[in-house]
């Protein structure tokens, strides 16, 4: 997966991208890697810094220009950018290093995109000496008020170090937020806290401003599988997260995307073909509703709602029990169920959490759908596909299926009585498909297939 589709930019001059980058750990690298992402969709890009970059960083863009006083030479960078695409802005050389531009620059040029013909500015906001971890002191970050995206960064080789000055930038403020000392050894959960934090990655974040965590330095399968414990517990806060690996050239450089997902139980239909509450109709011991909310929940989703309709007091009666084991799984009812399944896929839109990344939709009588199932869909989608669905003998089929956010307005528009497999038809160049056993999607909508399926060995 490329920066630019995991950062979910809209390059568009007149609504320009401001992506502030802070912390430590491939801040610079990942700067000039999505401006030459950006420049390769065919869009311009400027880069700068609020506080230094190092003179032989300035060689990794293909030009730059010096601001004097305050004063851009607007012709100058016009030209530029005309040339390469892209242009890095700073104030001074020096031997070692480079001073960047202030915050207010930063928003000037945000505000002439349109002039510039630019989609995005992208600005390295933070100074860590090159340390793989930090915290910002009092007068960090500086982040432009323009800011449209916030991205902090932390480099996965300090996990497992000892948390002392030698890894961490500004050490003593680490201590004081991770409530540490320099015997303790860096782990998963040190930098979930840490990127999230208002005193950490979240410091002076612009109100209305994205924020997008990165997990940086993923070259290995140890810090891949610390990476995602990390990137699990910040998905539980409600934080999305990005894993990558930006400094390596031979790869795309985001691994995974994690974030707020949501798996959906539809369970409101009225089961007319059936004759009786499909919701309820026992198999091994429990109803079907039951049964689809345990794989629901064991298939990784943050969180899962069950979409009851017909029959609603005997369906939240029958998950009674399960609702209070766990905070994750939530009771939706759709009053107007009768008007076709499009309106139980609404009422579960309706009921998302906030920042929920992407859903995942599986009907109530499709009883041997098992958890492996739905881990994989999910796992396809933190692998960059935005729509996932399975697929039985070279034929893609509807249910169970992942949709991206990208989707959530489709979702909303559906009517009728139907689910979301006319999105899935619409898009199939990009459904990434999953080989699936038939008998796993099996369902049950008339008495001679529920009879097929109970008497199937369990």
């Amino acid at each position: 997966m490329d920066l630019l589709s995991a950062f979910r930019l809209h390059l568009d001059p007149t609504h320009p991208e401001v992506v502030a980058l802070v912390g430590a750990g491939g801040k610079t690298t990942t700067l000039f890697r999505l401006a030459n992402e950006i420049v390769t969709a065919d869009h311009r890009a400027v880069t700068t810094t609020t506080t230094r970059i190092f003179a032989g960083q300035i060689a990794q863009s293909p030009a730059h220009l010096v601001v004097e006083d305050e004063q851009i030479d607007w012709s100058a960078l016009s030209v530029k950018l005309d040339e390469h695409g892209q242009c890095l802005l700073v104030t001074g050389l020096a031997a070692e290093k480079a001073v960047g531009v202030s915050p207010q620059i930063v928003d000037e040029v945000a505000r002439r995109s349109v002039d510039l013909g630019i989609a995005a500015v992208i600005v390295e906001a933070d100074g860590s000496r090159r340390f793989p971890l930090k915290t910002p002191a009092a007068h960090e970050p500086v982040i432009p008020d323009s800011t449209t995206l916030l991205v902090p960064l932390v480099g996965l080789n300090v996990l497992g170090r000892l948390a002392d000055a030698e890894h961490i930038h500004r050490v003593e403020q680490v201590y004081a937020l991770l409530g540490i000392d320099g015997e303790t050894r860096i782990t998963p959960s040190h930098l979930a806290k840490l990127l999230v934090h208002i005193q950490g990655g979240a410091k002076d974040k612009p109100t209305s401003a994205r924020f997008l965590p990165i997990l940086n330095q993923a070259e290995s399968a140890p810090q891949l599988a610390a990476a995602r414990i990390a990137a699990r517990l910040m998905a539980e806060q409600g934080f999305p997260s990005l894993i990558s690996a930006v400094a390596q050239d031979d790869r795309p450089p985001v691994l995974e995307r994690w974030g707020p997902t949501v798996a959906v139980v539809l369970a409101a239909g009225g089961s007319r073909r059936m004759g009786e509450a499909k919701q309820l109709l026992d198999l091994g011991g429990e109803p079907l509703v039951v049964r689809a909310a345990r794989t629901a929940l064991a298939g990784t989703a943050s969180h899962v709602i069950v979409v009851s309709g017909a029959r609603g007091e005997a369906v939240h009666a029958a998950l009674r029990p399960l609702l209070a084991q766990t905070e994750r799984l939530h009771l939706v009812h759709n009053p107007a169920w009768e008007s076709g399944q499009a309106t139980s896929v609404l009422a579960a839109m309706d009921a998302l959490p906030t920042g929920c990344e992407a859903v995942q939709f599986l009907p109530v009588d499709q009883p041997f759908v098992p958890p492996t199932l739905l881990r994989v869909l999910w796992e396809r989608w933190r692998g960059g596909a935005d729509l996932v669905a399975p697929n039985v003998d070279g034929e893609m089929r509807g249910a169970p299926a992942v949709f991206d956010q990208r989707y959530f307005a489709a979702l909303r528009q559906l009517h009728g009585d139907q689910g979301a497999r006319p999105i899935l038809r619409q898009n199939s160049a990009d459904v990434v498909t999953v080989t699936t056993p038939a008998l796993w999607l099996s369902d049950a909508d008339t008495p001679e297939e529920w009879a097929r399926i109970r008497d199937f060995p369990q």
